[in-house]
C-alpha cells in the first residue's frame, strides 16, 4: 500500500465528524494491504483500502462489537487472515450496506485490531491454535479475496 497522510484519509471519511486518525509515522507501509485502525472509544473502526474493481482509495466505517466475557475459554478465528486466537482475539465488526440507507448491515468476525495484514505477513506466530503450511503470497491473496468480498456485498468496492 502507498503511504497516506492525514489530508489524504479525511477525504475519505467526509461526514465523518469525529474522525481518529492514528499516527502515521510509524506505519510500515510496505507491509499493508490496506490500513486498519481502531477509534479510540473501541466501538468504530475505519478501513482504507485499494478497491480491487478501479484502483481507487475507498474508506469504511465499521461498527465494533465486543464479544461476550462468559467466562468460558473460546477460539476464535478472523473470518480475513484465518488467525486462530486463543480468546478475545476478535472482535465482530458490522458495517452498513450502501444504499440501503441504514436498513441492512453485514457482520464478521475480524481481528479486533485490524492488523491483518501483518499477521498474513509474518511467520506464522506460535500463538495461533492453528497451524498452517500456506505459503505467503496465498495467504495474503486470501486475506484480499475475503475482504474484498465481504465488502462488495455491502457494496462498498
Amino acid at each position: 500500500m502507498l503511504a497516506l497522510n492525514n489530508t489524504a484519509i479525511k477525504l475519505l471519511f467526509l461526514t465523518e465528524q469525529n474522525l481518529y486518525i492514528p499516527d502515521l509515522t510509524a506505519i510500515v507501509w510496505s507491509n499493508l494491504d490496506y490500513l486498519g485502525w481502531i477509534h479510540p472509544s473501541g466501538t468504530l473502526g475505519y478501513v482504507v483500502f485499494e478497491s480491487p474493481v478501479d484502483g481507487r482509495l475507498r474508506g469504511v466505517k465499521l461498527t465494533r462489537t465486543r464479544g461476550s466475557e462468559s467466562g468460558r475459554v473460546r477460539m476464535e478465528m478472523c473470518s480475513w487472515c484465518h488467525y486462530v486466537h486463543r480468546a478475545q482475539g476478535t472482535a465482530f465488526f458490522m458495517i452498513e450496506v450502501k444504499g440501503s440507507d441504514g436498513r441492512r448491515k453485514l457482520g464478521n468476525p475480524i481481528c479486533k485490531d485490524l492488523d491483518c495484514s501483518y499477521r498474513v505477513r509474518g511467520p506464522w506466530s506460535s500463538t495461533s491454535l492453528m497451524s498452517e503450511d500456506l505459503y505467503q503470497p496465498a495467504r495474503i491473496w486470501r486475506m484480499k479475496l475475503a475482504m474484498h468480498r465481504w465488502l462488495g456485498k455491502a457494496n462498498q468496492i
